[in-house]
């Protein structure tokens, strides 16, 4: 009988073998750097020490020496019990920062019973629609000597985040001034990102101005206007483009309010910019590094800042997002790992790491608890905050620095040229680099000449520990529960002082009619318990804009009364 013949395998030397040889953001990489790449660099006009200008190796002496990045995440769950209960729990395992975000519906502007709403409620967050929420949400929370994140990035929902934490540290008798945190209040990247209508850009450039003047007066260490590259960034542009756009929404927004506000630029707290944390190492690393280098200059030069505090930015990441799959989704776990150590040796303040199950969900605990515990070990068993920018003066990444901070202050010349960033979203332009990056992006995913693993590469099925993983994902609740939100909202409408929120609105009507500061009035309003979408809705009539920015709805009548002043 012949003996059985093995299958022979045969091997590929070259299965697996680079095929780009530029960075992610199509930055051409030779393989090899020397002195000859940076020869022009000076170290004190170029690098300097950390925390002095330019700021490119950090901007304080020692960094995390002295104190460790924010360790802070999108916590908020479908409900704001689920969401006091994380938020005590993750407190407890070393999260230093809160980060609220609220649920579709209410990033939009409306309330839960709009009947666009329904099938939005709890979906992302919880539905934070008025002060009730709050005050469950941040139940025996204290309200001092913590950061709170706003993540809410519309117009309307960092308008509202930061009116409802204070109206809730008034209430509960905190000193407003000791509120401390950040606001994604970014409304350019708002329409580009989500297109939401609730405020047109004329009535959320006047509420964005409002914001950053309040807040100066009031909450000293609460940055009112934090533009946001990562949400951007994660609808496909690159790293030159994300930078650029951050930088140029803030020259923006802080030119306004010094132009039309009359604020000193040295009066604003430092800048504080929102950015994603992407697979690509090195580009990543310098990109943080490039970004405070080339915002060093434009604060001194451009916007003048006298004072070198105010010339320092801090970053504020979040891992990407876009980069988190589905397929073999423990691969998840390698990716944010390396994104939160790129962030690391960038040198960046605070730290949100996206959930290794984002893809199905919201992240579990589990998950959560994981990306902590992740921060923990680089920074108590790796070693890797000892020493700032261990990675200044390598050839490669200040020849990528350079790189970056020249392509970006060559896309900062093109805005300025179009007028501002105002100017290019209403022109198109805008929209335009975002279209053309996009799909340029995609099309190299699709045709494999950018590799995904798992995705386009290296496929294979899920095991058991992935599986873990999808069932392990917070889901969204049933109708039954998510409806409840309705039935909340309309039991807060018949429990409520209603002549106390008629006066209230009415107020928030003659300050927006009279082309006054809104954020008082609307304060005010909000310790009346009036709701997010009445609010809209009274500053959109005020403005003689209809209701309900939908217009699925009607104005209830005493609202309406309130505006016309017939009450």
């Amino acid at each position: 009988m012949a003996a059985k013949e093995d299958k022979v395998i045969a091997y590929d030397r070259n299965f697996g073998a680079l095929i780009r040889d530029k960075t992610q953001s199509n930055i051409p990489v030779k393989s090899v750097y020397g002195p000859q790449d940076i020869e022009d660099l000076d170290y004190q006009r170029d690098l300097g020490a950390p925390g002095d200008f330019p700021f490119t190796r950090g901007i304080y002496p020692e960094m995390y020496r002295k104190s460790l990045w924010l360790k802070s995440f999108i916590v908020c769950y479908a409900t704001p019990e689920e969401t006091n209960r994380a938020f005590k729990k993750y407190i407890a395992a070393g999260q230093t920062g809160l980060r609220v975000l609220t649920d579709t519906s209410t990033l939009s502007g409306v309330d839960p019973d709009h009947p666009l709403a329904k099938y939005d409620i709890m979906c992302n967050g919880n539905p934070t629609f008025a002060l009730t929420e709050y005050e469950t949400m941040l139940d025996g929370i204290s309200m001092e000597n913590i950061d709170f994140e706003s993540a809410n990035s519309t117009p309307s929902g960092s308008f509202f985040t930061y009116v409802f934490l204070v109206a809730l540290m008034e209430n509960r008798g905190y000193d407003i001034s000791k509120l401390r945190g950040t606001n994604i209040n970014d409304p350019i990247h708002a329409y580009i990102v989500y297109g939401t209508p609730e405020f047109p850009p004329d009535l959320a450039k006047k509420i964005n101005l409002d914001l950053i003047e309040f807040g100066i007066r009031n909450s000293p260490k609460w940055h009112q206007c934090t533009p946001c590259g990562y949400d951007m960034r994660d609808a496909g542009i690159n790293s030159i483009q994300e930078m650029a756009f951050v930088m140029g929404n803030a020259v923006q927004y802080y030119g306004d309010a010094i132009n039309e506000r009359g604020v000193k630029f040295d009066a604003f707290r430092p800048m504080v910019f929102s950015m994603s944390s992407e697979s690509d190492f090195f580009e990543t690393i310098a990109k943080f590094r490039a970004t405070r280098r080339l915002w060093a200059k434009i604060a001194k030069e451009k916007l003048g800042a006298t004072n070198p505090r105010n010339m320092s930015c801090r970053i504020g990441i979040r891992t990407a997002g876009n980069s988190i799959y589905p397929q073999k989704p423990l691969n998840n776990t390698a990716r944010i790992t390396m994104q939160i150590l790129a962030a690391v040796l960038g040198g960046v303040q605070s730290i949100d790491p996206s959930g290794i199950d984002e893809t199905f969900g919201l992240p579990s605990e589990e998950s959560r608890i994981f990306e902590l515990d992740i921060q923990h070990i680089i920074a108590h068993e790796n070693n890797v905050p000892l020493v700032a920018d261990p990675l200044g003066g390598s050839y490669y990444v200040e020849s990528l620095t350079n790189e970056l901070e020249a392509g970006t202050k060559s896309l900062l010349e093109e805005i300025d040229h179009i007028g501002g960033m105002w100017e290019c979203l209403k022109t198109g332009w805008l929209r335009q680099q975002f279209d053309k990056t996009t799909a340029e992006i995609q099309n190299e995913i699709n045709e494999c000449k950018r590799l995904i693993v798992g995705a386009n590469s290296f496929q294979g099925e899920d095991g058991d520990i992935s599986k873990t993983i999808i069932e392990g994902a917070y889901k969204v609740p049933p109708d039954e529960k998510r409806f409840g939100a309705i039935d909340r909202v309309k039991e807060l409408r018949q429990s409520r002082n209603q002549e106390k929120v008629q006066r209230r609105l009415r107020d928030l009507a003659r300050a927006v009619k009279e082309d006054e500061n809104i954020l008082r009035p609307t304060i005010e309003a909000a310790k009346a318990y009036a709701t997010l979408g009445e609010m809209v809705g009274t500053i959109r009539m005020a403005k003689d804009l209809s209701y309900d920015p939908y217009e699925r709805i009607f104005e209830p009548q005493f609202l309406n009364d309130v505006i016309f002043e017939r009450v």
